[in-house]
């Protein structure tokens, strides 16, 4: 099976993102103006916070591991 790292990685570092947003996306709306999308956002993020924490976690593991095997495979060969 063919793994996409960047892929893997972007989607770790993107989840990682959106699980810490609880915290600096109510400044960033109050730094705006208070807009109202990113206050519902920051609201909706913050009840599944910890959810989507775990879900970077994995993701970020995920990573590291397929790194991990795609270098011992590369050692492998040479």
């Amino acid at each position: 099976m063919k793994s996409n790292y960047k892929k893997s990685l972007l989607g770790s570092i993107l989840a990682f993102t959106l699980g810490t947003s609880c915290c600096w996306l109510t400044s960033l709306a109050a730094w705006l103006g208070g807009a109202t999308f990113l206050t519902a956002f920051a609201t909706f993020i913050g009840r599944i916070n910890t959810i989507v924490i775990i879900f970077a976690i994995l993701l970020f593991g995920l990573g590291i591991v397929q790194l991990w095997t795609h270098r011992t495979k590369i050692k492998k060969q040479s």
